[in-house]
C-alpha cells in the first residue's frame, strides 16, 4: 500500500489553517480502510498471547471513522472509542446505529483523558501517538491509559519512525481505496523546514484527493505538529513512566514480523503490559 511518488511540493507551501481532512469521516473511513482486518486481527492476537484471560473489551484512543470499533463489534468485543474530532465521532454513532452495533464513543483529547471505565486493551494507532508532544505529556498520558486498564491490560500503539533524524521531510507517502463511484487518494506529506531539532517536533499533514461523481477535489489538512520519536527514546519513556512494560515492538501487525531496521520509516508497532502495583 506503500509507494513513494513525485508530488508537486508547492502545495505543501500554503498556508492553511485547522485539520479539514477529520471534518470528512466517509472520505476518511474510505481512505484509510484497507488494513483494517489484520489491525483487529492482530489486536485479537496479542490478548489471546500476552493479554488477560476472557479479555473482551477495548477502547480505541484516536478512533477515527470507527473501523476498529465496527469490525470487533461485530465480533463480540464491547468497545468503546475517543477521539478529537466531533465529526468522527458523530460519524462512528451513525454507523453503529445503522448497523445496530453497541459501540460507545465520545470526543475526548488523548492528552487529556475523561473516559471513564475499565478496559482489558487500549490501541492508539495511525500515528496518534505522535500528539503528544513532549516528554512530559507522553509520561502523564501512559500513566492515564494505564489507570484505565484491568490488572495485566494491554496498550499497543503504532507510529511512524524515521530512518534519520536529519532525512525528515524526504518522505512522502500515498495510497488509495475506492468504495462504489467514490476514490480517496490519501497523501501524507512532510514539512523539513518546520523542524524544532530541541523539541524534536516538527509539522506534517494529511491531503485528500477525492474523485466523486466524475469529479476531483483536495482536501487538505493543513500542517500539524507532531513529535519525532525514536524506539530507544519510547522505550526509555514507557519504562520511566512506570506504568508499562514493553513486551514486544513489530514493523507490521503480525506476531511473526518484528522491528528491525527494515520497518524504519515506516512504522513500529509495540505491545506495553500494564505492571503489575
Amino acid at each position: 500500500m506503500r509507494r513513494s511518488f513525485e508530488y508537486d511540493m508547492r502545495h505543501a507551501e500554503r498556508g492553511m489553517s485547522g485539520s479539514e481532512v477529520y471534518r470528512y469521516p466517509r472520505y476518511y473511513a474510505i481512505g484509510y480502510r484497507w488494513n483494517t482486518e489484520a489491525e483487529c486481527d492482530f489486536i485479537e492476537a496479542c490478548l489471546k498471547t500476552h493479554g488477560p484471560t476472557g479479555a473482551k473489551r477495548l477502547l480505541d484512543i484516536g478512533c477515527g471513522s470507527g473501523r476498529h470499533l465496527t469490525v470487533l463489534a461485530k465480533r463480540g468485543y464491547h468497545v468503546s472509542g475517543v477521539d478529537l474530532s466531533p465529526e468522527m465521532i458523530a460519524y462512528v454513532e451513525q454507523e453503529a446505529k445503522d448497523a445496530n452495533l453497541p459501540i460507545t464513543a465520545a470526543v475526548d483529547d488523548l492528552r487529556r483523558l475523561k473516559v471513564k471505565g475499565t478496559y482489558d486493551v487500549a490501541c492508539c494507532f495511525m500515528d496518534t501517538f505522535r500528539f503528544l508532544l513532549t516528554n512530559e505529556e507522553i509520561t502523564a498520558h501512559l500513566r492515564a491509559v494505564a489507570k484505565l486498564l484491568a490488572p495485566g491490560g494491554l496498550y499497543l500503539t503504532d507510529f511512524w519512525v524515521p530512518c534519520q533524524w536529519d532525512k525528515i521531510g524526504g518522505e512522502i507517502h500515498q495510497w488509495e481505496q475506492t468504495e462504489g463511484d467514490v476514490t480517496v487518494r490519501v497523501f501524507y506529506l512532510q514539512h523539513p523546514d518546520s523542524i524544532d531539532p530541541i523539541q524534536q517536533t516538527f509539522e506534517d499533514e494529511l491531503v485528500f484527493e477525492v474523485r466523486e461523481g466524475g469529479c476531483t477535489r483536495e482536501i487538505r489538512g493543513g500542517p500539524t505538529r507532531t513529535r519525532l520519536l525514536l524506539p530507544q527514546e519510547f522505550r526509555a519513556l514507557v519504562n520511566g513512566s512506570g506504568a508499562f512494560t514493553l513486551l514486544a515492538s513489530y514493523g507490521e501487525f503480525d506476531l511473526a514480523k518484528p522491528f528491525d531496521h527494515d520497518s524504519l520509516s515506516w512504522r513500529m508497532i509495540s505491545v506495553l503490559k500494564k505492571r503489575v502495583p
